[in-house]
């Protein structure tokens, strides 16, 4: 899955997954993924079926993540608790 790409990528620094039918699950291994990516700075999640859940574990990766500048989450149905 993305995720494990996104671990071992150096190079890559742009992203668009707009449109991906990416959930929940997704968002978890992209989140995981954050957290040791060193090399991505723009990522594009638009349009995609993340919840709070997904928007929960894409925050904690934010958190240890200093690389990515640049975040798209348009159109997706993040509530108050994402």
């Amino acid at each position: 899955h993305i995720g494990e790409g996104l671990n071992s990528n150096t190079v890559l620094t742009t992203l668009n997954l707009e449109r991906n039918e990416i959930g929940d699950t997704g968002s978890q291994h992209i989140g995981e993924a954050l957290k040791i990516n060193k090399a991505l700075t723009d990522l594009n999640l638009g349009q995609n079926n993340i919840g709070d859940r997904g928007a929960q574990h894409i925050g904690e990766g934010l958190k240890k993540n200093r690389a990515l500048t640049k975040l798209n989450l348009y159109d997706i149905s993040i509530g108050p608790e994402g």
